[in-house]
Order: C-alpha cells, then structure tokens, then sequence
C-alpha cells in the first residue's frame, strides 16, 4: 500500500473517531437527560402521591361538611317548628291579656256602680 493510501485511511479514521467521540459525547449528554427526566418522573409520582392524599382528606372534609349542613339544616328546621309555637304562644297570652283587660274594666265599672250604689245607700239612710 502506499503512504498515500494509508494518509487517506488515517484520515478516514481520525474523521471516524471524531464523528465516535461526538456520538459518545450525545450519548452522555442524553444519557443525563434521561437521569433528569427519570428524576423528574420521579418528583411527579411524589407529588401525584402527596395530591391524592389531599384530595382523600379534601374528600373527607366534604363528606362531613355535607354532615354539618344536614345537621344545621335539622336544626333549623327545629328552630322554624320553636318559632312557630312561640308565635302561637304569643297570640295566645295577648288573647289572654285582652280577656283579663276586659274582666278588670268590668270589675272597675261593677267597683263603680257597687260604691255609688253604696253611698246612694249611705244618704238615704242618713
């Protein structure tokens, strides 16, 4: 072979090794690409993680919430029923108070009538 042959392979060669040396080095740069991205994955799985069990407590909280409403909603639907009694009560006693109003208008007349009566009584006797 000649030095001209093999000048033409060497330098095939070295163009061959440069052209290995950058796919080796793509291939380190990808293979970090690759560990970041497995560790991200990882970090997401984490935090999927963390995120369900919110959204388990969030779930619970709801559910006893809705409990408190329903409770609330009894309660208030207790307090209308006191309301409504009270109302009641009320018209009743002014019912009452009118009734006992009139007797003691009655019973101040009747007082009335009964003194006149008794002092007509007192000068006719006199």
């Amino acid at each position: 072979m000649s030095n001209e042959k093999l000048d033409i392979l060497i330098e095939g060669m070295n163009e061959l090794r440069l052209v290995v040396h950058a796919l080796m080095d793509r291939q380190d740069e990808l293979d970090a690409k690759m560990d970041a991205l497995t560790m991200e994955v990882h970090q997401l799985k984490a935090d999927v993680a963390v995120l369900k069990q919110d959204v388990a407590e969030l779930k619970q909280d709801v559910a006893v919430l809705k409990q408190d409403v329903a409770e609330l909603k009894q309660d208030v639907a207790e307090l209308k029923q006191d309301v409504a009694m009270l109302k009641q009560d009320v018209a009743e006693l002014k019912e009452g108070q009118d009734r006992h109003e009139r007797i003691l208008e009655t019973l101040a007349l009747r007082a009335l009538e009964w003194n006149n009566f008794r002092l007509d009584f007192i000068r006719k006797s006199s």
